[in-house]
C-alpha cells in the first residue's frame, strides 16, 4: 500500500513540476498562479497544497533536483578514476553539456523565473571545485591563487552556459563543449587597436 501512495505522490509531484516548467514558457513567473498549474498538471488545487505551500516551494524543489542532477553528472567520471586529464575534452565538460541539454526546459525556465538561479549555479561549481575536486595546476609565469583561479575558471564557465540558455540552446551540446576546450587552451598573444 505504501509503494503506491510514494508512487503517487511521485507522480503527482512530477506533473506539477512538468506543469510550471511548460507555463514557464509561455508566461512571465508573476502571471503564473498555482491554479494554472494545478489545472495544467490536471489535478485540484488541494493537491497542489498537500505537497507546497506555494509556487516558490515548487520552483525551489525544482532547482535542487537540477542542481543535484548537475553535480551528480560532474561527479560522475570521478567514480572510474581518481584524476582525470583535461589537455582533450574533460569527460566532466561532456557530462555538464549533455546534462543540461537533457534538461534544457527546465534550465531555460530557472534562469528566466528563479531569482537565484545564476548564484546557486555559481555557488553548486564553487563548492565542487572546491570540496570534491581539485584542479591541480601549473604556470610558467608565476604562482596561482587557487581560490582566484576557481572564481574565474566557474564565470568564465557559467558565462558560456548562460549564453547558451539566453539563445534558446541554439547550438548542440557537442559544439558547446568543444568550445569551452578551444578556450580553455587557447593563449592570447596581443591585444590590437580596432581601427576605425
Amino acid at each position: 500500500m505504501s509503494y503506491k501512495i510514494d508512487r503517487r505522490i511521485k507522480k503527482s509531484k512530477a506533473a506539477l513540476k512538468k506543469a510550471y516548467i511548460i507555463l514557464m514558457e509561455q508566461f512571465t513567473d508573476q502571471e503564473i498562479t498555482v491554479s494554472m498549474i494545478a489545472q495544467y498538471a490536471e489535478l485540484n488545487r488541494s493537491t497542489f497544497y498537500t505537497y507546497y505551500s506555494n509556487k516558490e516551494e515548487l520552483l525551489e524543489e525544482i532547482l535542487c533536483d537540477v542542481l543535484e542532477g548537475l553535480k551528480s553528472a560532474i561527479m560522475l567520471p570521478f567514480h572510474v578514476s581518481e584524476t582525470i586529464n583535461v589537455n582533450k575534452q574533460a569527460p566532466t565538460t561532456v557530462l555538464i553539456f549533455e546534462y543540461i541539454e537533457s534538461k534544457k526546459r527546465i534550465f531555460y525556465a530557472l534562469y528566466h523565473g528563479h531569482a537565484d538561479f545564476k548564484t546557486k549555479l555559481e555557488q553548486l561549481f564553487y563548492s565542487i571545485f572546491s570540496e570534491d575536486i581539485k584542479m591541480e595546476m601549473e604556470s610558467s609565469i608565476g604562482e596561482v591563487n587557487y581560490d582566484i583561479f576557481l572564481r574565474y575558471q566557474t564565470n568564465a564557465t557559467l558565462g558560456l552556459i548562460f549564453y547558451w540558455i539566453e539563445n534558446n540552446f541554439s547550438y548542440s551540446a557537442k559544439f558547446m563543449m568543444d568550445q569551452l576546450t578551444v578556450f580553455s587552451n587557447t593563449q592570447i598573444i596581443n591585444l590590437r587597436k580596432i581601427q576605425n
